[in-house]
């Protein structure tokens, strides 16, 4: 299984190679797991606003770029410590 460090790596490499604008800044960056267990690559600004998720898929260890934020994100970026992972 992927460790934190690594999807958030993976998230970053594929976001600049798709978008390439916005750099993200990687100590305001996270993995959040959902309640089901899911695992999200939130690639966040230096204000802490979520740029793009990726959804990790463990059986093929591929990024899926989400169009929006899921809740668990969304509710982890919203939270009073919002530290990075």
């Amino acid at each position: 299984m992927a460790t934190d460090t690594e999807l958030i790596a993976r998230a970053t490499l594929a976001h600049l190679r798709s978008i390439g604008s916005t750099e993200p800044d990687l100590t305001r960056s996270r993995v959040v797991t959902g309640p089901s267990g899911t695992r999200y690559a939130a690639l966040a600004n230096s204000s802490g606003v979520p740029l793009v998720v990726y959804r990790f898929d463990p059986s093929g260890g591929q990024l899926r770029v989400l169009k929006g934020i899921p809740e668990p994100v969304r509710s982890a970026y919203a939270a009073p410590d919002t530290a990075a992972a």
